[in-house]
């Protein structure tokens, strides 16, 4: 009787080995399960394309592949069904036929709310052997807002007119690495995109000559395979001396000088045409920027918004207000106004200590006890260079 509990035993622990083998190896599978495969030699049918005339597959020397012509508006070029991915890894090959301006974008977390488009895009510049972070909020570029995330493409990475190249890209949630030639180091990575989720894809640039893709796979993954210091490398970012915590409110087509004269008024609802507004919490990102891009409607003209900060002080002294900005902001202190800042082409994150820095002082006069900053920022619209600022307070 012993002897056949004993066996009886035996018999179950291997079933249960058996069955947890079979368990992690199907986790191990899923984490590493294809998602997409496309070479090209068929037809675009798994891609959505926005301009079917400035997307299509060629053939050249016997292999087809994607030819992406630049044009005005967002030429774009995206995955179907991967609106839901957010932890994989995708990489192809790249070529830039012609020697002028041109690049390849890698679009990720691409999502649409109404008419607003927003998406992450690190991109490669041919003519330039560089890459860099540009995102996407409703259509204008934010590129000049993240000039430290700018990355030469040297040795084996380095960008040949006419040669193939291979890229990769890692994503999990809001964080990109971006490889290019060397698939063990990355040359860009970036956590600093508000969107966790949404489609995958491929743009040209606006203007310029075309570019060539090929040979595009991708795959879950369940972490980044390099784990070392941020790329292109580590910054001591001002967050600890910014201004960070905003309210605001916007973004409206219309000045609302009703705000400039009642100041903050968390209760107050504002309308704008057939729009209503309120007040809502807004906070820097983790280097400091107020990335106003994210609130500002640029493709419908919706171009004013307003922000709001308190400021408590011990005493009545003097101090300086500090501004690196792409937008032009109007700066309002307990109902008066200080002054206007100059719309700056970028941002820099060290223009607190870097006196090659562009930036716009102010010498204001703190009252004890509670101070009201508000801002009227207004968008840069035309410029598609990026909205978004930088501030701080400087006690003298």
């Amino acid at each position: 009787m012993r002897l056949q509990v004993l066996l009886f035993g035996l018999l179950l622990l291997c079933f249960s080995c058996s069955d947890s083998s079979s368990s992690q190896k199907s986790e191990d599978n899923n984490a590493n399960a294809f998602l997409f495969f496309d070479d090209f030699e068929n037809s675009l049918s798994k891609w959505d394309v926005s301009y079917p005339h400035k997307a299509q597959i060629i053939e050249k020397d016997g292999n087809k592949m994607l030819r992406l012509e630049p044009g005005a508006g967002d030429v774009y070029t995206l995955i179907k069904d991967s609106e839901n991915w957010s932890t994989y890894t995708i990489e192809g090959d790249v070529l830039f036929p012609e020697n002028e301006h041109n690049y390849m974008g890698f679009i990720y977390n691409y999502t649409q709310r109404e008419s607003r488009v927003d998406y992450g895009c690190i991109y490669i510049k041919g003519n330039g052997s560089y890459v860099r972070v540009n995102p996407h909020r409703d259509a204008l570029v934010s590129r000049t807002l993240y000039e430290e995330y700018k990355a030469p493409l040297e040795g084996k990475s380095a960008i040949t007119i006419g040669k193939w190249q291979h890229f990769k890209a890692e994503v999990i949630g809001n964080e990109c690495h971006f490889y290019v030639g060397d698939m063990e180091i990355p040359k860009v990575t970036f956590k600093y995109l508000e969107l966790s989720q949404g489609k995958v894809g491929f743009e040209p640039r606006i203007f310029g000559s075309e570019v060539w893709l090929d040979n595009i796979s991708a795959k879950n993954i369940q972490s980044f395979s390099y784990q070392g210091e941020t790329k292109p490398k580590t910054y001591n970012y001002p967050h600890d001396r910014t201004l960070n915590e905003w309210k605001a409110i916007g973004p409206f087509r219309n000045q609302q000088e009703e705000i400039v004269t009642q100041g903050y008024n968390q209760q107050k609802i504002y309308k704008d045409g057939i729009s209503t507004y309120q007040w809502q919490d807004f906070k820097s990102d983790d280097r400091g920027c107020a990335v106003s891009g994210k609130l500002f409607e640029f493709a419908s003209d919706r171009i004013f918004a307003y922000y709001a900060t308190n400021i408590n002080s011990e005493s009545n002294k003097e101090a300086k207000l500090i501004f690196s900005s792409t937008n032009e902001i109007t700066v309002y202190l307990n109902g008066k106004e200080v002054g206007k800042t100059r719309p700056l082409y970028e941002t820099w994150y060290d223009f607190l200590d870097n006196p090659k820095r562009e930036r716009d002082e102010f010498k204001i006069n703190l009252k004890e006890g509670n101070n009201e900053l508000l801002l009227f920022v207004k968008s840069v619209q035309e410029k598609y260079n990026g909205d978004g600022f930088y501030s701080a307070i400087i006690s003298n």
